[in-house]
């Protein structure tokens, strides 16, 4: 993952474009990263339970975009 992350992305479905640039950070015991995903087009005005059906697996290990 660290080295070759766009690799390992598409091996698990999730093909990005090339202009979308891709950060690794390795964390540590010490140290934890937090990443909000960026919020769904056309979600405005959705409620909290409307968001939360949008959350899927992948979604939350970064595999998948809406």
């Amino acid at each position: 993952m660290v080295r070759e992350p766009r690799v390992l992305l598409a091996e698990m479905g999730c093909q990005l474009p090339g202009d979308i640039q891709i950060r690794v950070w390795d964390s540590s015991a010490e140290v934890r990263y937090l990443v909000l995903p960026e919020r769904p087009p056309e979600t405005e005005g959705m409620t909290e339970a409307e968001l939360a059906g949008l959350v899927t697996r992948d979604s939350m290990i970064g595999v998948a975009r809406l």
